[in-house]
């Protein structure tokens, strides 16, 4: 009877969710970054919803919250996703191929916690909410915040 099933593209997109989930645990996972004037909303409560705009690359994100070469940690079929180091801070931007395959990577993602700004097949993440906040007046999308 033998095998569990996966498909070599369905094992593929488990290991890219799961290497992403990890990437982002690395960055939002390891505190500081708020500051202390900074409220988190509740788990799952979005802070000022805007337009979430157009699907938009990863270098197009990159690029328009002042990151000029993210460090590309997960390059596949279903996402790509890359570690932006800058002056302003550390910060994740994750692109989708599916509406459907970002959800759940950020329902997977909302259970380590931390701050995203969400938008159409695209995420930003980051410790700190008012620098995301800042990125949506940029690129717009919408600020959501997870306790884990």
């Amino acid at each position: 009877m033998g095998s569990l099933g996966l498909t070599t593209s369905a094992a593929a997109r488990v290991a890219a969710m799961a290497g992403a989930v990890l990437a982002l645990g690395l960055v939002t996972g390891c505190g500081g970054g708020d500051t202390p004037d900074t409220t988190p909303a509740a788990a799952g409560d979005a802070v000022a919803p805007v337009n979430p705009g157009p699907p938009a690359t990863l270098k197009q994100l990159a690029n328009r919250t002042g990151c000029k070469k993210p460090e590309v940690q997960t390059d596949a079929d279903e996402l790509r996703q890359g570690v932006c180091k800058t002056s302003k801070g550390q910060y994740t931007v994750t692109t989708f191929a599916s509406d459907d395959g970002k959800q759940q990577w950020l329902d997977e993602a909302k259970k380590w916690g931390g701050s995203y700004l969400v938008g159409t097949r695209w995420v930003i993440a980051g410790n700190d909410t008012g620098l995301l906040q800042t990125f949506s007046e940029k690129v717009g999308g919408n600020l959501v915040t997870a306790a884990p």
